[in-house]
């Protein structure tokens, strides 16, 4: 009887060995496939110690960024654990600390679409913030078209800016109400979340303005 055994005990050997599945062997992970949501291509990753490293990248809606090395090993960060990377053509950072009317991001990873001084202004797509990721049910996938406007102080918590007039006047005055061009301006509605690069160029000239040692 162990005769006949044999054999077919070493063909499902085999067979484990070649699907990658025996204990302690890591399955090849393949970035062409998975998550048909997923972001993904060539870019390069910024290390926290401000290091960069170029190889495959792809973005989960789970809210990790895959990684594949050029001539490395495959790694999963969660945001966070890197300071940006660089998918394609798009550049995304981390927003910190962001609030939403049914959950809090401690961290996420968002494009960044312009800099002016101390602010920076961020597209969070919900679709990668982990709603469809682990612990979520399905009812919890973000739509897609689910963007924000996020702006992230380069110390403190990030905003999520609104588009309603009393709402975006409520969240906009402590972060660049000390400029009294742009106090008035909100106030009075003449600018709003559309204008949002104009409003961090101004308030950006206006802190450098106000900054310079005044001369006696």
């Amino acid at each position: 009887m162990k005769y006949i055994l044999w054999p077919g005990l070493l063909l499902l050997t085999g067979l484990l060995f070649s699907a990658g599945t025996v204990y302690g062997q890591v399955p090849v992970w393949n970035y062409s496939t998975g998550d048909p949501h997923a972001l993904r291509g060539q870019g390069a990753y910024q290390l926290l110690d401000g290091s960069w490293q170029s190889g495959k990248l792809r973005l989960e809606p789970s809210g990790h960024l895959r990684v594949q090395p050029t001539g490395g090993e495959a790694n999963v960060y969660q945001a966070g654990e890197l300071k940006a990377f660089v998918l394609k053509t798009d550049t995304f950072g981390v927003v910190r600390n962001v609030s939403m009317p049914s959950q809090r991001l401690s961290a996420a990873f968002a494009q960044k679409l312009y800099q002016y001084g101390q602010l920076a202004a961020f597209k969070l797509d919900h679709r990668y913030t982990g709603a469809s990721g682990p612990g979520f049910s399905d009812e919890l996938v973000a739509p897609t078209g689910a963007m924000d406007l996020v702006l992230q102080p380069v110390t403190g918590d990030a905003v999520v800016v609104p588009a309603g007039r009393a709402a975006f006047i409520r969240t906009m005055l402590p972060l660049v109400g000390d400029c009294p061009e742009l106090a008035a301006q909100i106030t009075k509605g003449k600018v709003g979340r559309q204008h949002m690069r104009q409003i961090l160029q101004t308030y950006a000239s206006w802190q450098k303005l106000n900054s310079l040692p005044t001369s006696n």
